[in-house]
């Protein structure tokens, strides 16, 4: 086997399995490290799933290439055994093996809440995301969410007026989705970071987001939903949030709206009904308290303008 790098062995994983990420959790579990899967996968005497696609592997240039192009542009690879690799991610079932990251990975480690809810969101509803997200992150707070527009925009942006916010992507972390957020994008790699699971390239198909969603909860000590159809994708963000044992919170709609539909059944169903940030911290405080200097601030009130 040619001689390579250690990390291009990890994107070569990364980019082999990235439709199966259990599966290369469990082997590198078995293997130890990328190179002896690849090592150990040619006397594997199976020819279908993952095992086949690693045996047919042949984009090593690629993953070579991949490396020159994030050491130049200064696009951070965060690998299962890097000491910057999240403690929450690394806790939930068929975590990433690798993540990439454009601006400062520090704050990956927490404390984060995800904020998730509907891209046809209502003018309240986003005013309600911006709300929570500012009171949140003025406290100390990484605020978490996907980057959509509707309510994980107007989160981000009120994440932005009062400190961090982390945006997961589902395309590659050099191809922007939706376009329209580059602006916003740069203005949360300045004091946050954006982050993928995918390989340089990959553009936003509509399976990519589902998995990615299990990255945004996966971060955080609890999910918030601020609006949510029936079929909403917010509500798989929830499912996955209880699937990993985190906190998932509702914020009530008007009785009857269309949008107020995903948010009550999760009530109905256990999620604890929030209102404001205050009622967020209040639940979650216990777990996260030693994260804070002062945690007086998990308490402190404050009285801030809505956006316009």
């Amino acid at each position: 086997m040619k001689r390579r790098s250690d990390i291009v062995y990890w994107l070569a994983l990364q980019r082999a399995l990235i439709n199966h990420p259990l599966a290369a959790g469990q082997l590198l579990q078995i293997c130890g490290s990328p190179q002896e899967i690849f090592r150990g996968v040619r006397s594997i005497k199976v020819e279908e799933g993952p095992i086949h696609l690693l045996k047919t592997f042949d984009a090593w240039e690629i993953c070579e290439n991949d490396l020159k192009k994030c050491q130049s542009d200064g696009t951070q690879i965060i690998t299962l055994e890097d000491s910057r690799y999240p403690a929450l991610l690394k806790e939930i079932a068929a975590g990433p093996v690798v993540i990439m990251a454009k601006g400062d990975p520090a704050v990956l480690k927490g404390p984060c809440i995800s904020i998730v809810g509907a891209r046809k969101a209502t003018r309240h509803g986003r005013e309600v995301a911006f709300e929570i997200a500012k009171e949140l992150a003025k406290k100390g707070m990484v605020v978490v969410s996907g980057m959509a527009y509707g309510i994980d925009a107007a989160a981000h942006m009120g994440a932005l007026e009062g400190g961090k916010t982390v945006a997961v992507w589902g395309s590659g972390i050099d191809s922007c989705y939706p376009s329209a957020f580059w602006d916003l994008s740069r203005r949360i790699i300045k004091s946050g970071c954006v982050v993928s699971e995918f390989p340089l390239g990959t553009i936003p198909l509509p399976q990519n987001f589902p998995q990615r969603n299990r990255i945004i909860s996966g971060l955080s000590a609890g999910t918030v939903v601020v609006e949510a159809a029936s079929q909403s994708g917010s509500l798989i963000t929830a499912k996955f949030a209880l699937e990993q044992g985190r906190e998932v919170f509702a914020v009530p709609g008007p009785a009857g709206g269309v949008m107020s539909k995903g948010t009550h059944s999760l009530i109905r169903n256990g999620a604890t009904f929030v209102e404001n940030a205050e009622d967020i911290i209040a639940a979650i405080a216990p777990q996260l308290i030693g994260a804070f200097e002062n945690p007086r601030h998990l308490t402190d009130n404050h009285n801030n303008g809505r956006p316009q």
